[in-house]
């Protein structure tokens, strides 16, 4: 199942930068929006055809300054802490300073706005009231009240802009983290299949050459037919995004492998290929299984009835079981050694981690190996 991830990129603009308006204006949209969510119920038993003014003050005006606090320590402030060597200090310090001036812009905001209900109200006008006299300076009793009143909102605005900022940058960073993850997955897959390609083609052409040596040309032709084949699904096959291609694919080449190996002997050579299940719509990561088939074959006994290369596939639904077993012969290895048990160990590393199972084991005069993968 592919794995759910955040798109950071839109969340991230800043206004300040071009093209960053729109998503500015969709920001401030939802902040509306999710403020008349949270004040619903006050709302709907609120009289706003007589009201409408108060309305619109308290649950427009202030919000959108509300907004423009989150939006400037979120936006402006936050991203130039990093060009600062006191960056917390100075962030911490420049955000309450902002959350301080903006309850005074509220302040002169509010008291105006106040005296005129009041004015326009018919219950106070029965009543003399002397005009406002008394200072709204920054240290007037009254504004010192509406701080005290007042500042723990705007604080929890600032409050709302870091967490803000800082869990999608943390996103934005786990992203980056997984992207650079996968680019050196891909390079190691990369280069291990490299590893796969020139080592299947060097026996391949051992094969044909000691066809060359022994056989009638008919058979070399019908070699290097198969080996073109399969090395045209080693280069042009293409994979898809999890790096898997048909099952039914690796299957086709796997026989043309097989048919390859029985050219190369004069005699009749002695390979049992099974398959159970249905493999239709079955994708798996290519060349996985070949350099078992290859390493059986070279290690193996071909040619003697008694011992034959066998080999098992079994689909299920969700699982691929893969089996392989050999006669050990008393022949040494080639001096250049082998690297096919090892490429696959790596790649099923790579690419399942922990969700596979490989068994390796080696009797008497046997070797077997069982693989199970998920499909």
């Amino acid at each position: 199942m592919a794995a759910v991830t955040l798109n950071t990129d839109l969340l991230l603009i800043s206004p300040f930068r071009k093209g960053g308006l729109f998503v500015f204006i969709t920001h401030w949209l939802a902040w509306l929006i999710l403020h008349f969510i949270t004040f619903l119920p006050s709302l709907v038993n609120m009289n706003i055809s007589a009201m409408w003014e108060s309305f619109l003050f308290n649950h427009f005006v202030l919000v959108t300054i509300n907004f423009l606090l989150f939006y400037i320590v979120a936006f402006y402030i936050m991203p130039r802490m990093a060009t600062l060597q006191k960056k917390w200090l100075w962030l911490v310090a420049s955000s309450l300073l902002l959350a301080i001036i903006v309850t005074y812009l509220k302040f002169r905001l509010q008291i105006p706005f106040t005296e005129y209900l009041m004015n326009k109200s018919p219950m106070f006008n029965k009543f003399s009231r002397k005009p406002l006299e008394e200072s709204l300076g920054f240290f007037s009793y009254r504004f010192r009240t509406y701080f005290q009143l007042n500042i723990l909102t705007n604080v929890s605005v600032v409050v709302v802009a870091f967490a803000y900022r800082l869990l999608l940058l943390w996103f934005q960073q786990e992203k980056l983290r997984k992207e650079l993850e996968n680019q050196k997955l891909q390079a190691e897959l990369s280069f291990l299949k490299m590893q796969v390609n020139p080592h299947f083609l060097f026996n391949a052409l051992n094969n044909i050459y000691s066809l060359s040596v022994m056989e009638k040309s008919t058979k070399t032709g019908q070699s290097v037919m198969k080996l073109s084949e399969l090395m045209r699904y080693v280069l042009y096959e293409k994979e898809d995004a999890e790096n898997r291609v048909s099952l039914d694919k690796e299957i086709r080449h796997i026989n043309s492998y097989i048919d390859l190996e029985k050219l190369r002997h004069p005699g009749d050579v002695y390979i049992n290929f099974s398959i159970e299940g249905d493999t239709n719509g079955k994708r798996i990561v290519p060349l996985l299984l070949f350099p078992l088939i290859e390493n059986a074959c070279k290690h193996g006994i071909l040619t003697d009835a008694q011992k034959p290369v066998d080999i098992n596939l079994k689909i299920t639904d969700h699982k691929l079981n893969f089996s392989i077993e050999n006669s050990v012969n008393s022949y040494q290895k080639d001096q250049v050694g082998g690297i096919g048990i090892p490429n696959v160990q790596k790649r099923l590393d790579l690419i399942y981690g922990k969700k596979y199972t490989l068994d390796l084991s080696k009797t008497a005069d046997r070797f077997i190996v069982n693989l199970q993968l998920p499909l």
